[in-house]
């Protein structure tokens, strides 16, 4: 049973939430060259920038590897359709901040603002509406807004010049019935999208965003392997494939998702010569590239060893000979000459391992 048929947009937030996890070491050049991998797999709103948004860099308080212009140059020059984003909180920003920001051909911007203290976020929201660029009001830990008031001041976001609204889980804690009360009370009393940002502190950021889906919402934040601050994400590329299983339209490709995720660490250390940001045994992060294709082929992991063994011998990639077979088991175990004809016809369509 699905839950739907309609379009879901997925926001990668990588370069930006997954900044807290490599010490905001994210370079222009980083940039560039995972926003051009990104689009290629079919992701449509990416937001790029330091950690802690814009005015983070220039303060002086925290560490950043290149200015706002930088990220935001980068990321402009390596798409060729994909909207490019940032984040703003008072904290660090200012409104000339965001007149620069958009002077630099952003697309959108999310106004970070605490939900208990919602009536801070008014002129940010309003100076960017100004701007004629796409506003969401994000409202960092949710949770602590009560779902009452939120009704009652819900309209107000509108008012103000919000394109949308984004329920954020900031600590990981909320659960699905929690999310769906939320997304459904701004859905009930505004005409505005809902997007949902979820943290994985109790292991439902992937589960949360289905709920909101369920609940009424449009967009869902992600990331790479999970990257993000303290225990990260939702797994951009684990959300896309159980949105496929559910019937949703990500226009993305959620297997390419996965491969760019499965090559993201030397897709970044390869992106300039320098010394590497990281080593990819240094950060593990999210679910592996084998552990997801089993997910999505409902082949078990004990055959993971005998798929392995048996694609290299065909010179097949293990991924593709797993799908296959979960298409023809249909999540029964298959004999070892059974995955060995697979392969060989794999082979025979020319589908070599990569």
């Amino acid at each position: 049973m699905t839950l739907g048929s309609r379009k879901v947009s997925l926001v990668d937030c990588t370069l930006r939430d997954g900044s807290y996890q490599v010490g905001f070491g994210f370079t222009a050049a980083h940039t560039g060259a995972l926003v051009s991998r990104l689009e290629k797999t079919g992701i449509e709103w990416i937001e790029v920038g330091h950690g802690l948004g814009l005015g983070a860099p220039a303060s002086g308080r925290v560490r950043s590897a290149a200015s706002d212009k930088d990220y935001i140059v980068a990321a402009r020059d390596a798409r060729k359709s994909a909207k490019i984003g940032v984040f703003a909180m008072q904290a660090f920003a200012n409104t000339d901040d965001i007149s620069r920001a958009v002077d630099l051909g952003i697309d959108f911007i999310r106004v970070g603002v605490d939900a208990g203290r919602f009536d801070e976020g008014e002129n940010f929201i309003r100076h960017a509406a100004r701007l004629n660029v796409h506003v969401t009001t994000f409202l960092m830990k949710t949770y602590t807004l009560g779902l009452t008031r939120l009704s009652e001041n819900a309209r107000r976001f509108a008012d103000w010049g919000s394109d949308a609204v984004s329920i954020v889980d900031s600590a990981g804690g909320m659960t699905p019935p929690m999310v769906r009360d939320y997304v459904a009370v701004v859905k009930d009393r505004t005409n505005l999208p809902v997007n949902f940002h979820g943290h994985n502190n109790l292991q439902l950021a992937v589960g949360n965003a289905i709920a909101a889906i369920d609940a009424g919402a449009t967009s869902l934040d992600a990331s790479l392997r999970g990257l993000g601050r303290s225990a990260g994400n939702a797994q951009i590329e684990a959300l896309a494939i159980a949105l496929d299983r559910c019937g949703f339209d990500t226009a993305c490709d959620a297997l390419s998702l996965a491969r760019l995720a499965r090559d993201f660490y030397p897709a970044i250390i390869g992106a300039e010569a320098s010394a590497p940001l990281f080593r990819s045994e240094d950060l593990v992060v999210g679910i592996d590239f084998p552990d997801l294709i089993q997910g999505k082929s409902f082949v078990h992991s004990a055959l993971q060893p005998m798929i392995d063994e048996i694609s290299e011998a065909a010179n097949v990639d293990p991924a593709d000979l797993a799908i296959e077979v979960g298409k023809i088991s249909g999540g029964l175990d298959l004999g070892r000459e059974a995955v060995k004809s697979v392969a060989e016809k794999l082979a025979g369509q020319g589908q070599s391992g990569d």
